[in-house]
């Protein structure tokens, strides 16, 4: 019955009881695996106390009904429930992998465009249980996308790309061989090139992330990390070395360092007349702490996630290629869906676009943009986090639903100096518009985010809710003072127009 209306609902009544039938079904899969695994036939047929049972939880329903709290969360489901593309298509189940037919690899048309849903998909690992969870939420995101170039802003040149970064902008920004003109000198070239500089200042060794073991956080070293990534392609677990902090120089493009408020807060909150001389020095310096270098061995899978702390994040690709999942429509419910489901469950979002990097390319992304990435061939990235005015109000927002969400929404915790940075911002904000460099329609969406509204425990917390309180009330008196002296001008203006009459 499900199929026959799911897949060419006829008419309103029949799309109406597809909808109804696709709610029903997430309860009864569950229902029916536990019970099929429990009971045989005769079991099932003279089940008891089921219908007293039934009818102890709809008492029990009526008694105590869903908090109005979840309600944000009952929407964003039933808005994942309203369209017909996810009735028409049928769910893909995993099949078991046939023995002794090691290693796995499935293969899908390759192209060359950038933005595309087809793109190589090659999973050479043992497929274990992990494995296999990874190849299939890969395949249904994938299957999940469609080609839209409008879902992406593409620059060419410096200037567009600088008067976005001054702009509230909600799409990903992609510049297609941006190195081209911004060399990054300086910087590794390549993962072995990576390795061996590393090994020079005294590292010896990386965290790696590897799905495909039992347990996926360890360390390596330099030297197995060398011969990992020059085996044959498909012949080694994938790897994801995540935490490499830029040590070597800092190539924040020139832009993004021009719009970083962040980095502005800090050089203003060092030239202070009570900081001290080294602090001075400290503040005048490009901080790479948010810098940092990806190396990822081929057919390394995150599933969807957010970044940390609300920033805006950048990726340039040093060598190899990275394909990268984005929603197709990022909203502010975008963030929303993932804090409640979670980062396997591609089905919560309507479609998805995908954007195959390569090196030289740069890839913006907006604060808490939900994005999912696949490694086809070994590759090095490099990239940062930073904040923008025109976003803090986002970002601030971000960092809320992250407290609450936790590793649901992204795989990194919040950090105290998170929290200090955006203290550090947001009395940036207030000096700025009490020396009126800053109007009160720049800041409308800061002082509104209303982050950490519940009451906490955390200092840090507690100062952010705090300032952005302080910075509510500057706002208000701003525009109060406006507004009177613009009563004031234009009583003057009458004054002189009836002297003139005179």
């Amino acid at each position: 019955m499900f199929y026959r209306y799911a897949c060419a609902p006829a008419n309103k009544d029949q799309r109406r009881v597809a909808k109804r039938l696709q709610k029903i079904q997430t309860i009864s899969i569950y229902v029916w695996f536990l019970t099929i695994t429990a009971v045989n036939f005769s079991q099932l047929l003279s089940l008891p106390c089921f219908d007293d049972c039934c009818n102890k939880l709809r008492i029990w329903v009526t008694k105590y009904p869903i908090p109005k709290t979840l309600e944000a969360q009952d929407r964003i489901l039933l808005k994942a429930l309203k369209k017909d593309s996810k009735l028409k298509r049928r769910p893909r189940w995993p099949s078991p992998p046939p023995e002794n037919n090691y290693p796995v690899q499935r293969r899908l048309e390759v192209t060359e465009d950038t933005l595309c849903p087809g793109l190589q998909l090659q999973i050479s690992v043992a497929p274990n249980k992990t494995v296999l969870e990874k190849q299939q939420f890969l395949e249904n995101i994938d299957g999940m996308c469609k080609e839209d170039d409008s879902s992406i802003t593409k620059v060419t040149c410096d200037e567009e790309f600088t008067q976005l970064l001054k702009q509230p902008f909600k799409k990903a920004v992609l510049w297609k061989k941006y190195t081209q003109d911004h060399p990054l000198h300086g910087l590794p070239s390549s993962i072995p090139d990576l390795l061996q500089e590393l090994r020079l200042i005294g590292i010896k060794e990386l965290d790696v992330y590897n799905y495909a073991a039992t347990k996926t956080n360890y360390p390596k070293t330099l030297n197995e990390l060398i011969e990992h990534f020059a085996a044959p392609p498909g012949t080694r677990d994938p790897l994801n070395c995540l935490d490499i902090r830029n040590l070597f120089i800092s190539r924040v493009p020139a832009h993004i360092n021009d719009a970083d408020f962040l980095r502005l807060s800090r050089r203003r909150h060092g030239s202070s007349a009570r900081a001290s001389k080294a602090k001075k020095m400290r503040s005048m310096l490009d901080f790479a702490d948010r810098e940092f270098l990806l190396a990822s061995s081929q057919n390394s899978i995150s599933t969807l996630h957010g970044d940390t702390a609300g920033g805006l994040t950048y990726i340039i690709v040093l060598s190899g290629r990275k394909t990268w999942y984005l929603p197709r429509l990022f909203d502010r419910e975008s963030s929303e869906i993932l804090a409640t489901f979670g980062s396997s469950t591609p089905e919560a979002y309507d479609e998805f676009i995908k954007i195959d990097l390569r090196p030289g390319d740069l890839l913006v992304m907006p604060p808490g943009c939900p994005h999912a990435v696949f490694t086809p061939e070994h590759s090095l990235t490099f990239g940062g986090a930073f904040y923008t005015l025109p976003l803090l109000g986002s970002s601030l927002r971000i960092l809320g639903i992250q407290d609450r969400a936790g590793h649901i929404f992204s795989n990194e915790d919040i950090s105290e100096r998170d929290l200090t940075n955006f203290i550090e911002m947001l009395k940036t904000c207030e000096a700025l518009l009490r020396e009126k460099l800053l109007s009160p329609g720049q800041l409308a969406s800061v002082v509104s985010s209303n982050t950490f509204a519940e009451p906490t425990d955390n200092r840090l917390k507690q100062t952010i809710r705090e300032q952005i309180t302080r910075l509510q009330r500057e706002v208000e008196k701003r525009i109060e003072q406006d507004s009177s002296q613009i009563h004031s001008t234009t009583a003057a203006h009458l004054v002189s127009i009836q002297h003139q009459d005179r």
